[in-house]
């Protein structure tokens, strides 16, 4: 009997001891291999529009707008005109004080008449003057008739000396007389032409005075609307540095533009004519269309940022749309429709796998072909079979590497973790992968990873066109790794099978 219990009591432990093994190692697989086996996330191949688009910022305005001001300086005494009153082109809009202008127009009459009448006063004395030197004339000629009958008779002894100096004399005094009378004629003329431009400038002051009083009418100088008014009934303006505004009126505010500041780096791919859509705070879900109809040269820099503006006519035929509004553009510059597209974050996924596990997936895949090609890109040995020494040609778009930016950053500079892009990363991206071929990954049906080349196209960053390659739609690709938080990484090299190894980057510039 007892030796039944030991034989039983052995077996016990021994069942026991194999329950706690196959136990520890269930706990040691599921705590070491699950925690090193990745779950991937993915995506999928679909068939859909791309639409490459230029954002930018913008402000609604009139196609035009006028700023009606004052010339003269005055006190405001009526308003006929407020905000938002629909104006026609000569309509009243205020009216300045009158009374000073008024005053200056009666001063100015004034200095008028006065000038009149020294111009008058002028002729007069002309005229009497011309008859002073008639009358001096006629006295020389008396005075040298005289003077030769006294010299006839001296001659002939009958009168003395004395009377023939004295003829002499008398008329010297006559042709004195008649000089002075002709100095006085031209100093009147001169006198009365000193006159004329005294009453020509007390006219022009009198007419600057009807002007200025004809200014204190404020009309308006097109058809539209007041945008803003900027004075109240007994304001007073200056006008003595700049005509201060009173009025802001929008022409046609069924027809607006929006000035938007285009980037350098976008600004040579706009062109007249493209369409454009916006978006406004006041009616969000709605979009607005318009088209450019011009891209200024002059260029604006804020903060060493260069800016060109492009005007947008829009139309407004609800007038749902006010001057000043923030727009959020978007540019058309190109669409493609109804292709195959695939999300980007598949571009910028890399497994980790070593070269010996990459070489393998891509054998699988039957690309072996392309994995040389890396491999001899990445050796530097390639660079002939491009065309251009290393560094050159098409390498140039290998230097990003796979670290961070992965294939769809290649072709920037600096690489895609070391701050090498310049603004809109999408608008370079676009430029530096079309045409491109690069890798994209999937999980076999024997959950081994494989690599499918594709040809990239257009792009919308987030979105990138396929123009060749073995996907269709529907196609499953994976775009990332699944991370749990609450999961520990793993603080082994061990991992299964196809997992491992360091990123894998420069693929991007294989070309077939």
């Amino acid at each position: 009997m007892s030796r039944n219990r030991l034989f039983r009591s052995k077996h016990l432990w021994l069942a026991l001891i194999v329950t706690a093994s196959v136990g520890g190692f269930g706990a040691w697989k599921f705590f070491t291999v699950k925690a090193d086996k990745p779950n991937y996330l993915f995506g999928s191949i679909e068939r859909g529009d791309i639409v490459m688009q230029v954002a930018a910022n913008g402000t609604l305005a009139a196609v035009t707008t006028v700023q009606v001001g004052t010339q003269v300086s005055g006190t405001i005494a009526e308003l006929y005109a407020d905000f938002n009153t629909e104006v026609k082109k000569g309509q009243l809009l205020a009216k300045l004080d009158q009374e000073i202008f008024l005053t200056q127009i009666q001063q100015q009459e004034a200095n008028v008449r006065s000038a009149e009448a020294t111009l008058n006063d002028d002729a007069a004395s002309i005229a009497a003057t011309k008859a002073n030197l008639e009358k001096a004339k006629v006295d020389v000629l008396d005075k040298e008739r005289k003077l030769r009958r006294t010299k006839e008779l001296f001659d002939q002894n009958l009168v003395p000396r004395d009377d023939l100096d004295t003829a002499q004399a008398a008329l010297d005094a006559a042709v004195a007389t008649e000089n002075a009378t002709e100095a006085q004629i031209e100093s009147a003329k001169a006198r009365q032409k000193a006159d004329e431009a005294r009453l020509v400038q007390a006219r022009a002051s009198l007419q600057t005075a009807k002007v200025n009083l004809e200014h204190t009418i404020i009309t308006s100088p097109i058809s539209g609307t007041i945008i803003s008014r900027n004075v109240d009934r007994g304001q007073t303006v200056a006008a003595s540095f700049s005509s201060p505004t009173l009025f802001t009126i929008g022409e046609d505010l069924t027809k607006m533009q929006v000035n938007t500041n285009i980037d350098e780096a976008d600004v040579g791919r706009i062109k007249t004519g493209m369409d454009a859509d916006f978006t406004v705070d006041a009616y969000p879900g709605e979009t607005f269309s318009g088209k450019i109809s011009q891209v200024r040269l002059a260029a604006t820099t804020v903060q060493n940022v260069v800016t060109y503006n492009a005007i947008i006519d829009v139309p407004n035929p609800q007038l749902k749309l006010k001057p000043g509004m923030t727009a959020n553009v978007k540019i058309l510059i190109e669409r493609v429709g109804n292709v195959l597209k695939l999300p980007n974050s598949a571009l910028r996924f890399k497994p980790n796998l070593s070269d010996q596990e990459q070489e393998a997936a891509f054998i699988r895949a039957g690309e072996e072909k392309y994995w040389k090609f890396t491999q001899a890109m990445r050796s530097g040995s390639g660079s002939e079979a491009l065309g251009g020494g290393t560094g050159g040609g098409s390498s140039a778009g290998m230097r990003s590497g796979g670290a961070s930016g992965g294939g769809f950053a290649m072709g920037m500079r600096g690489g895609g973790g070391q701050g090498g892009t310049r603004r809109d990363a999408s608008a370079v991206m676009s430029r530096s992968n079309r045409g491109r071929r690069v890798p994209v990954w999937i999980l076999g049906e024997d959950k081994l990873l494989r690599p499918v080349i594709v040809k990239l196209g257009l792009t919308d960053g987030v979105h990138t066109e396929i123009t060749d390659g073995k996907l269709k739609d529907g196609d499953k690709i994976i775009i990332g790794l699944e991370v749990d938080p609450n999961r520990p990484a793993a603080a082994t090299t061990t991992r299964p099978p196809g997992f491992g190894g360091p990123p894998m980057g420069g693929m991007g510039g294989f070309r077939r």
